[in-house]
């Protein structure tokens, strides 16, 4: 984490919202290549704000966000939502979604012959642990199995900045376990840069090189030892911890 113009993402004293209303007042902070982020705050702090932002699909009220490619162009971004609803009158395999992430770099005409960047999807299946899911209709999976396609499509779309939407949301407690291993060995990848969205503190935390407390309409950020002590989560809750 960093409060200079250096990193991949850099927020200069900006306010956040909708329709020139902000959400977040003064945001001012940058992430570091490798960084892993934990972007932390009850549901309606202002998280799904900020994580829009990030994504570029909403502007800065004021202010400005910075980001900044190792390549000296656009960031690119690897996005895995909350819940995907994929309408089922698609018969689209856990394949075909996982290859929704190479559509940028490949053309329509190729999409539609399917070629491309196949070899890829296939490897970053395999990194999640569902190759051998690849044919199966998406739409039949279970929960645990649907959030590792997402995350292989996300990979597929070779990111430089990874961001999840509460991943371990809605799945049991053994695919958690299982998630946590997998974006535990993607942390690992140092030239990966990983933002993830939770409103819990206990099964991520450990993952997490900083943290960002989202509340009140501001955004806190400090390295997670700091902002995860004792005393500071019992003032959060206001509560003995």
């Amino acid at each position: 984490m960093t409060q200079d113009n250096e990193g991949v993402l850099r927020f200069h004293k900006a306010d956040l919202g909708y329709s020139g209303r902000p959400v977040l007042r003064g945001v001012d902070f940058g992430v570091r290549a490798g960084d892993f982020l934990g972007i932390l705050g009850y549901n309606g702090s202002g998280k799904t704000t900020l994580l829009r932002t990030v994504l570029g699909l909403i502007p800065c009220i004021k202010g400005r966000l910075a980001a900044r490619s190792a390549s000296g162009g656009a960031v690119r971004y690897g996005y895995v939502p909350q819940k995907e609803r994929l309408d089922p009158i698609y018969p689209l395999t856990a394949r075909e979604v996982a290859a929704m992430g190479t559509y940028r770099e490949v053309g329509l005409w190729d999409r539609l012959r399917g070629r491309g960047a196949g070899h890829s999807v296939d490897r970053c299946l395999a990194k999640c642990g569902v190759r051998d899911l690849g044919a199966r209709r998406f739409s039949d999976l279970s929960g645990g199995q649907k959030q590792r396609v997402l995350i292989a499509r996300a990979l597929a779309a070779e990111p430089e900045v990874l961001v999840l939407d509460e991943p371990l949301a809605g799945v049991d407690a053994a695919t958690q376990h299982a998630l946590l291993e997998l974006l535990r060995s993607l942390k690992d990848e140092r030239h990966l840069t990983i933002l993830l969205v939770s409103h819990r503190i206990r099964a991520e935390k450990d993952l997490f090189t900083h943290v960002a407390w989202v509340d009140e309409g501001r955004v806190e950020v400090g390295p997670t030892q700091e902002m995860l002590a004792h005393s500071r989560l019992s003032r959060a809750f206001q509560a003995d911890l």
